[in-house]
């Protein structure tokens, strides 16, 4: 039994089958001949039907953008526009081609072909017009709308009936597939006859031996479903529910660890928002009670504590925001080459005022020439706030700073270090996902969200660079990011 358990899920059907064979050798042979052609036959339907119904879909998404690029154009007359009613024309015309030849029913064919037509015709109708517009010269606005928008009502009704056409031949097909698929059910009908009380003994064994881990994965299932994500699996299965067992056991690591980070999250965001708003709760009360009688220099500083409060929740929310649509891809970055230099030194220059508060003695070390490479100027900006930041805050007053640009292998390094309280070793691996801080020993009592680091990763990854830390207690920490050229 011992070296059973070792045997995967396909060998222990590998020996039945082979135990199977002898007594059903002839009806086997038919069977799969049978099965064969009836896989065949399916695998083909079924990958036609997809690619057609995926050419239909990105027909119509085609057509539909070119659509809007033609409104919008002979609205503002835009060069941009055309050319992207151009490029959209020239997707649906290859889009169009491909489908035309793949199609393998004459009805397919001679839809995509009527379609194909329409679409030549539409768009010489929108040449014509967009002449017209460019000279400035009069005609038949109203008679070239109806005529487009005929063309495209025609090509959506052709897609419309394409659709139409690839289900009632994925019908056809099927029907044409029913006589294989009966006659080798009645050759499995006959073999699973000849072999049922064995095969009965044989399954009952592998199942047991499949069922009865999958039974715990499922009770785990149910404890996880209520909460709990600390018991791990450690089962006698086929090695290949064994993976299965061991990634569960990551799975709830990872559960926990979101559990964990969540009530991190509500914990931070509690603390985060209470303190501004109870600044705010209380700046707006000593207005309403004593602000008749108040000089102009009270009401001025507690206006300004107001107002630094609300932009302190202005920040959170942001971050929060930012992050999250990066998480979700939903950002979109504004590429192009430029210099990182002029954008350190604009962030330098916005911190300078806290530099000068704090004594800190600060240092730029760049490297000579032009070193630029591509990136979005306003995310690489955000990064380097939020380091400068990070640096500042966790500086001591007198503490020093510097900030250095180098070019490297294949891009730049840009590097932030400061001679604050350092950063653990155990706490470097995580200092980068959200809501994680680390433990800085005197400097814990300086609250942050998480979301700095977090945001600048995301920032980096993005621009196809990564981003590190390198830090000693007691000596400073420097954060280092890499920008390919």
């Amino acid at each position: 039994m011992a070296g059973y358990s070792k045997l995967n899920v396909m060998t222990r059907l590998t020996i039945g089958f082979l135990a199977l064979l002898a007594a059903t050798m002839s009806v086997s042979v038919y069977t799969i001949i049978q099965l064969n052609r009836f896989n065949k036959a399916s695998t083909h339907m079924l990958d036609m039907s997809d690619r057609m119904t995926v050419y239909k879909e990105r027909l119509s998404d085609a057509l539909l953008s070119q659509v809007l690029y033609e409104k919008k154009y002979i609205i503002s007359v835009d060069a941009a526009l055309y050319s992207h009613f151009l490029s959209t024309g020239e997707d649906l015309a290859r889009y169009l081609d491909e489908a035309i030849s793949i199609a393998d029913t004459p009805d397919s064919k001679e839809i995509l072909v009527n379609i194909q037509g329409r679409h030549s015709r539409y768009r010489a109708l929108f040449e014509e017009e967009a002449r017209y517009l460019r000279s400035h010269t009069a005609y038949r606005s109203g008679w070239y709308k109806a005529e487009k928008e005929k063309a495209v009502e025609n090509m959506l009704e052709e897609l419309n009936n394409l659709e139409i056409s690839i289900e009632e031949d994925t019908r056809n097909r099927i029907k044409g597939l029913t006589g294989a698929g009966t006659r080798a059910l009645k050759a499995a009908l006959t073999m699973a006859i000849l072999s049922l009380i064995f095969g009965i003994i044989l399954a009952a064994g592998t199942t047991r031996s499949i069922t009865r881990p999958l039974a715990i994965m499922k009770k785990k299932t149910q404890e996880i479903a209520g909460g709990v994500f600390e018991s791990s699996l450690n089962l006698s299965s086929p090695p290949e529910i064994g993976e299965l067992a061991r990634a569960f056991n990551v799975m709830c690591d990872r559960l926990g660890e979101m559990d964990r980070m969540k009530s991190d999250f509500f914990s931070l965001i509690a603390h985060e928002l209470r303190t501004p708003l109870s600044s705010i709760k209380a700046g707006i009360a000593l207005l309403e009670k004593n602000g008749d009688r108040w000089e102009g220099q009270k009401k001025e500083r507690v206006l300004a504590i107001l107002s630094e409060e609300c932009n302190r929740l202005i920040v959170l929310v942001n971050s929060l925001l930012d992050l999250s649509r990066m998480e979700a891809g939903m950002i979109s970055f504004d590429f192009a080459r430029g210099e990182v230099k002029p954008l350190i030194e604009r962030a330098i220059a916005e911190i300078e005022p806290l530099v000068v508060a704090k004594k800190i003695s600060f240092g730029f070390d760049a490297a000579e020439g032009p070193y630029p490479v591509t990136m979005d100027n306003e995310r690489i900006l955000q990064v380097l706030r939020n380091l400068l930041g990070n640096a500042i805050k966790f500086t001591p007053e007198g503490g020093r700073i510097r900030i250095s640009l180098r070019p490297t292998q294949g891009g730049l390094e840009i590097a932030v270090a400061d001679s604050g309280p350092g950063i653990p070793e155990e706490d470097r691996a995580v200092i980068f996902d959200k809501y994680k801080q680390a433990a800085t020993g005197v400097h814990d009592k300086i609250r942050g969200t998480g979301l700095g680091l977090a945001i600048a990763k995301h920032v980096v990854d993005a621009h196809g660079g990564r981003i590190w830390v390198e830090s000693e207690l007691e000596r400073g920490s420097t954060f280092t990011f890499f920008l390919p050229a």
